[in-house]
C-alpha cells in the first residue's frame, strides 16, 4: 500500500498543533509539522510519540465487566459486547434518575486542553445536561476557570487571546508555553524576534523566564501582592491609561461606606436628582464635584461631562448623609498598600525588578499577557485573577491591536447543552451552596464534593459515576478518599485508552478511540487571532484498534438509549457538526473536503466594547455595569471582596516542621497522569524529580539524582532530587501524576506505584471560596532523603 499523508491536527495538548499524519500499509508511524498551519510550525515529543500510543501493547481493545468483588486483586474482567455494555450503563442511568433523580448520577471528565477528549468535550456535556445531572468533576477549578471565568467578574468575558502578533510587550503569567502549549512559544518566540520585550513572572527559571526583561521570581501563592504591587506603581507614577479607565471601567461609579454598594438614584432623597429614583441609574461626580449619571442597563451617561477617577463625597440620602467613594479610588488603596518594599518581603520580588516590570508595561504601547494552572491553584485564585485582571486592565489594552482580543472569529454555536439542564436541577449541584458564584452555576463540581455524597449521603447520595477518561487517583489529591468512595459506588463506569489507576476500581470499562482513529471538529486554533479562522475537520488516519469507539459515538449509543435521540440530531455526528457551523456559510461536506482546514470570512473584532448597538450606544462589556469592573458589587453580595486586597489570611500559613514552599509544574514530557507509560517520552523524564536550590539541597545533605521523599502534614511523595539553577531558595516544585510503576527497586516499583504521586502530599482542607481551587502550588514541606 502506498504511504498515505493526511493534514490533520495533533489533540495531545492545548496546542492543537497542525500536523500531517503519515500512514504506511493502514498504520500510523508519525506525524509531521505543517507549516502552513495557524499552529503547524512545530511538535513536541508528544505529538510525535502518536504511533507508539496508538499500538501500545496495553490498549484498552475491547468493552470489559468486572466479575470479582470490589478490592479484589483480580477484577476478574471479561470481555462483553458494545450493545450489552451500553445497555446495562443506559439502564442502570435510566433506574436511578427514575428512582432517586438524575442527580445521584455524577460524571467526570479529563481536561479537553490536554487530551484528546477535546474532539468530544460538548457531545459528552450535552449527554450530562440531557440526561439531568448537574455533578460533573471537571478539574476546572484547579485548571482553566479563573482564566476563563473569574476574569468575567472583571472583564465579563475570558481572559482572550493574545495578540502576540502586534504587542510591544508579552507578559507571561504562572504561564509555561514552552512546555503547555508549543504553538503559543512559537507565537512568543515570533514577537520577541520582532522586539516585542518579555516579561514573566514565575518562581521557575523557565527557558522564557531567563530570557526574560525582567523575570519575576514570585514565591509561590503570593501573585496577588505582586499584581497589586505593580498596579500601585502604575498609579503612584501616572503611567497607567487614565483616560481608558474612566471610559471603560466603573472606576468613577460612587460606592457606598454604609453599605458597599454602588450609590444609587434610588438612594437620594426625592426630587434631589431624579424623581422616579431608577435603581439602575448609578452616581458619579466629575472634577468639579458636579454629579452624573450613569444608566447601568444602557450602559451609558445620561448626563455631559468627563467622570472623575478619583473622588470622595457625603451625599443625602434616604437613609442620612452617607460617605461614598469611588469604586477607582479604593481599589488605588487597596494597591497602595503594596510598596516595593512590602512587595519584597512577601513576594521575594526585589524592588528593581519590580521598578523594572513597572517601565517596561508603562512604556509599552500594547501589553499582550496569558496567566494560567501557575495563579489559578490557591485558596486565593479568585483574587489573584482579579487582581492582574485589574492590573492589566490599567494598560489600557484589553481587546486592542496587541492586546488580549475577547471572542472568536465566527459565530460558532454551541452544542454543549447548557440550555438542557432544567434551573432546579442545576441547583442541586455538590457545592454550590456553599460557593454559589463558583463552576457548580455550570454543573462542574469538586471531587471533594463527591466524594462526601458517595460516603456520608450528604447533602444527598450519589450512587453512580460515568468517567469519561479522567484518573482521579492521582489527578487530585485525596487518594485515600477517593479511593473508599470510588469502592463505595452502587456502579462505576469508566471509558479510556488504558486500564488507568482509577479504571481499575469500574464496573465496566470501555475502549475509547484516540483522535487518529476517529474525526474531530475544531472551529479556531487560539495560538493566534489569525488562527482563530482556521476551522478544521480532521479524518480519521487509521482504522480504531480493536473495538475501540470515540467518545462520540459512546455519547450517541447512550443517548439513543435513554430515549434522547432527538436531542442529539437524530444520533447524527454530521447534524450536530453543522449546527455547529451553521452561521459560518460552512459545512461538514466542504471541511471534509478540505482536511487541511478552511478559513472563515470573519475575524476577531477588536475594541467590540466601542462598537455602537441601534441606538448608537457603545455595546461595553457583558458585565452588571457595562464596564470593566474595578469594584465587583456582585462579589460583594455575596461576602467576597469588591476589589482585591491581599491579606495575609490569603496565604497557607508556615510550619516550622516544613520550611520548604512547596509547588508543582509541568514539563513537555507528559500532560497530567498520561504518557509515562510511552517509551519515548519516558526515556526523557524516567523519575519523579523535586527541584530544589543548590543551597537547599546542600543544607540537607541532598546531591543531583538522590532519591528523597517530599513530606507535608498531610504525606508524602519520593522523587530524584533535580539541583536547579538560578531557582530561589526556599522553594521545591514537584509533579503531579505519577501512577506507572518505576524499575523494580524503585520506591514507585509494583508495590507501590502511587509512591511517586505529589498529590497524595496535599491539603486540601483551605480552598478557594469562589471557585474551590486548593493549594496544589503553594503549600508547604520538607524534603528528607529516602
Amino acid at each position: 500500500m502506498p504511504t498515505v499523508r493526511t493534514p490533520a491536527f495533533c489533540t495531545q495538548c492545548r496546542s492543537r498543533c497542525g500536523c500531517v499524519a503519515v500512514v504506511a500499509d493502514g498504520r500510523l508511524t508519525g506525524i509531521e509539522p505543517l507549516p502552513d498551519h495557524p499552529s503547524g510550525e512545530k511538535l513536541c515529543p508528544k505529538g510525535r510519540a502518536a504511533p507508539e500510543l496508538v499500538y501500545h501493547p496495553d490498549r484498552l481493545t475491547r468493552p470489559m465487566r468486572r466479575t470479582a468483588p470490589k478490592g479484589a486483586a483480580d477484577p476478574g474482567w471479561v470481555p462483553v459486547s458494545w450493545d450489552e455494555a451500553l445497555s446495562e450503563i443506559a439502564g442502570r442511568m435510566a433506574a436511578v434518575a427514575a428512582d432517586h433523580g438524575p442527580e445521584q448520577v455524577a460524571f467526570s471528565v479529563t481536561t479537553p486542553s490536554g487530551t484528546h477528549i477535546s474532539d468530544s468535550i460538548a457531545w459528552i456535556e450535552r449527554l450530562i445536561r440531557a440526561y439531568g445531572s448537574p455533578n460533573t468533576i471537571y478539574g476546572t477549578e484547579i485548571c482553566n476557570w479563573h482564566k476563563d471565568f473569574a476574569s468575567r467578574f472583571t472583564f465579563g468575558t475570558d481572559i482572550g487571546t493574545p495578540d502576540f502578533a502586534n504587542a510591544d510587550c508579552v507578559l507571561l503569567w504562572g504561564n509555561n508555553p514552552s512546555a503547555t502549549w508549543l504553538a503559543r512559544a512559537v507565537e512568543v518566540q515570533k514577537a520577541m524576534r520582532r522586539g516585542a520585550r518579555l516579561i514573566v513572572v514565575d518562581p521557575r527559571p523557565t527557558g522564557l523566564a531567563r530570557r526574560a526583561d525582567p523575570w519575576l521570581p514570585v514565591r509561590p501563592g503570593t501573585d496577588q501582592a505582586l499584581a497589586l504591587g505593580l498596579a500601585n506603581l502604575l498609579i503612584e507614577r501616572g503611567r497607567f491609561d487614565a483616560g481608558f479607565m474612566a471610559r471603560w471601567s466603573n472606576g468613577p461609579l460612587l460606592v457606598r461606606a454604609d453599605s458597599g454598594r454602588f450609590l444609587r438614584a434610588s438612594d437620594l432623597v426625592p426630587g434631589d436628582l431624579l424623581p422616579d429614583g431608577r435603581d439602575d441609574v448609578l452616581l458619579a461626580v466629575d472634577a468639579e464635584g458636579r454629579r452624573l449619571r450613569f444608566d447601568a442597563g444602557r450602559g451609558d451617561w445620561l448626563d455631559g461631562g468627563e467622570p472623575a477617577l478619583w473622588s470622595s463625597i457625603e451625599v443625602a440620602t434616604v437613609d442620612g448623609r452617607v460617605a461614598c467613594r469611588s469604586a477607582f479610588e479604593l481599589y488605588a488603596e487597596a494597591a497602595a498598600a503594596w510598596p516595593p518594599d512590602r512587595v519584597a518581603a512577601v513576594t521575594g520580588v526585589a524592588p528593581e525588578a519590580l521598578d523594572a516590570a513597572a517601565r517596561g508595561l508603562a512604556e509599552a504601547g500594547s501589553v499582550a499577557y496569558y496567566a494560567w494552572n501557575g495563579v489559578g491553584q490557591s485558596p486565593a485564585a479568585t483574587q489573584t485573577d482579579r487582581a492582574i485582571s485589574l492590573f492589566y486592565a490599567l494598560t489600557g489594552s484589553y481587546g486592542k491591536a496587541g492586546g488580549n482580543v475577547p471572542g472568536g472569529a465566527a459565530a460558532f454555536r454551541d452544542i454543549a447543552g447548557g440550555d438542557l439542564l432544567a434551573p432546579g436541577q442545576r441547583a442541586k449541584a455538590l457545592g454550590l451552596d456553599a460557593r454559589p458564584l463558583g463552576p457548580g452555576l455550570n454543573g462542574w463540581v469538586t471531587a471533594r464534593d463527591v466524594w462526601r455524597a458517595v460516603l456520608d449521603r450528604d447533602p444527598y447520595p450519589v450512587r453512580m459515576l460515568v468517567s469519561f477518561g479522567t484518573n482521579l487517583l492521582v489527578s487530585q489529591p485525596d487518594a485515600d478518599v477517593t479511593a473508599r468512595a470510588l469502592a463505595a459506588l452502587e456502579f462505576h463506569v469508566h471509558a479510556d485508552f488504558f486500564l488507568n489507576a482509577t479504571a481499575r476500581h469500574a464496573d465496566i470499562v470501555l475502549p475509547a478511540a484516540t483522535s487518529w482513529e476517529r474525526e474531530g471538529l475544531r472551529t479556531g486554533f487560539d495560538s493566534s487571532l489569525e488562527g482563530l479562522r482556521r476551522v478544521q475537520l480532521r479524518p480519521p488516519v487509521v482504522a480504531p484498534v480493536g473495538e475501540a469507539r470515540s467518545d462520540t459515538d459512546i455519547v450517541l449509543g447512550l443517548a439513543d438509549r435513554l430515549g434522547l435521540s432527538d436531542l442529539f440530531f437524530g444520533g447524527s455526528a454530521d447534524a450536530g457538526h453543522d449546527r455547529v457551523l451553521a452561521d459560518t456559510g460552512l459545512t461538514v461536506a466542504a471541511l471534509r473536503a478540505s482536511p487541511e482546514g478552511l478559513a472563515v470570512g470573519g475575524e476577531a473584532v477588536l475594541e467590540a466594547h466601542a462598537a455602537a448597538d441601534a441606538d448608537g450606544v457603545p455595546r461595553g462589556f457583558p458585565t452588571p455595569t457595562r464596564r470593566i469592573e474595578v469594584y465587583s458589587e456582585r462579589l460583594h453580595d455575596h461576602g467576597q471582596r469588591p476589589v482585591p486586597a491581599f491579606e495575609p489570611a490569603d496565604l497557607i500559613p508556615a510550619d516550622p516542621r516544613y520550611p520548604l514552599r512547596l509547588g508543582s509544574a509541568k514539563t513537555v514530557a507528559y500532560c497530567h497522569s498520561q504518557h509515562r507509560n510511552i517509551a519515548s517520552l519516558r526515556r526523557l523524564m524516567p523519575d519523579p524529580v523535586v527541584e530544589m536550590a543548590a543551597a537547599d539541597a546542600a543544607a540537607r545533605g541532598l546531591a543531583q539524582g538522590d532519591w528523597a521523599a517530599v513530606v507535608t502534614a498531610r504525606g508524602r511523595a519520593v522523587a530524584r532530587v533535580s539541583i536547579l539553577r538560578d531557582l530561589p531558595a526556599g522553594a521545591v516544585f514537584g509533579q503531579h501524576g505519577w501512577w506507572v510503576d518505576g524499575p523494580d527497586g524503585s520506591p514507585y516499583d509494583g508495590s507501590h506505584p502511587l509512591a511517586a504521586n505529589i498529590n497524595a502530599a496535599i491539603d486540601t482542607g483551605r480552598s478557594d471560596p469562589v471557585s474551590g481551587s486548593i493549594p496544589l502550588r503553594c503549600s508547604w514541606c520538607e524534603v528528607e532523603r529516602l
